[in-house]
């Protein structure tokens, strides 16, 4: 089989531009939003940028991520997929001591858990974020945002396949420090697939070109595929006390029915009767279920 090629199944075309440019003035808007959201917490007037949507593969985000950080996992339906919201470990301990009159220290050696305070404000913060993304999805369609788990550790999270095409919107958080912070709304790209847009426009939901060699291919293939067919004869029903009692040369009474099912794995594919041909049992199909 020296022709074959691999093939991606539920292969998407790309994101209409509509979706790319609705994303790139959400990420404005929001970061106006966001800027109202850090300031109660890092005791002066933050600078709030959005970066440029980034269009890459999730092994190539993911890459990029440090080992330790702050990871909640949504829904956001009609959107499909998971959808990650990244808080920067060092910022999220930047805002805790920010909050409580410090000056903004730093993270210091190599950390694997937040303390419960800085759990409870990264939560807060998480909650704030996504609120203001709802609204601000509001004015290109309806979401609803649903938390499906958090984790600090991109490999524990198991979000999406490495090959995965994901849309990364980003926002850098500058709250006087020497290293702007980092806050990062991960989007898997496919999930905007029937996504109704502003003007009536719609991104597809499926966009797959026919391939008629591969699909020959496929069928012919698919020719040879075996299946184990059997059918049951009886089900008696024996009691346990009847069932220990047995020993051999008992005999068990059944009663074969008229139609009985033929079997392909779990699913009842026809029904019919047994009887004889050139010698041999055989099953004579009577009705295709």
């Amino acid at each position: 089989m020296n022709d074959v090629q691999p093939y991606a199944f539920g292969r998407q075309g790309p994101v209409p531009s509509a979706a790319i440019g609705g994303l790139e003035k959400l990420g404005d808007r929001l970061a106006r939003r966001l800027r109202g959201i850090v300031e109660p917490f890092s005791g002066g007037r933050p600078l709030v940028s959005a970066k440029p949507l980034d269009d890459t593969m999730f092994m190539m985000w993911d890459a990029c991520v440090p080992a330790f950080v702050n990871l909640s996992i949504y829904r956001l339906p009609p959107i499909k997929g998971p959808v990650t919201l990244r808080i920067d470990a060092e910022l999220i301990s930047l805002l805790v001591d920010r909050f409580y009159g410090g000056h903004g220290k730093r993270l210091t050696g190599e950390r694997r858990e937040f303390t419960p305070t800085e759990v409870r404000l990264s939560a807060r913060l998480a909650e704030q974020i996504m609120a203001a993304l709802v609204q601000c999805w509001s004015e290109i369609v309806p979401v609803e945002a649903m938390l499906v788990g958090r984790e600090t550790n991109v490999a524990h999270a198991e979000l999406m396949a490495g090959e995965t095409p994901v849309l990364v919107q980003s926002f850098e958080v500058d709250i006087g420090d020497r290293t702007p912070g980092l806050i990062e709304i991960v989007y898997p790209k496919d999930g905007f697939a029937g996504l109704e847009l502003p003007g009536g426009s719609k991104v597809p939901e499926e966009l797959r070109v026919a391939d008629p060699l591969w699909q020959r291919q496929l069928s012919r293939r698919l020719e040879d595929v075996r299946f184990s067919a059997r059918t049951v004869l009886a089900r008696p029903n024996l009691k346990i006390s009847e069932l220990v009692a047995l020993k051999p040369g008992d005999v068990i009474p059944i009663h074969i029915a008229r139609n009985l099912p033929l079997l392909i794995g779990d699913r009842i594919f026809a029904q019919g009767t047994i009887g004889e041909q050139d010698g041999c049992a055989a099953f004579m199909i009577e009705k295709l279920t």
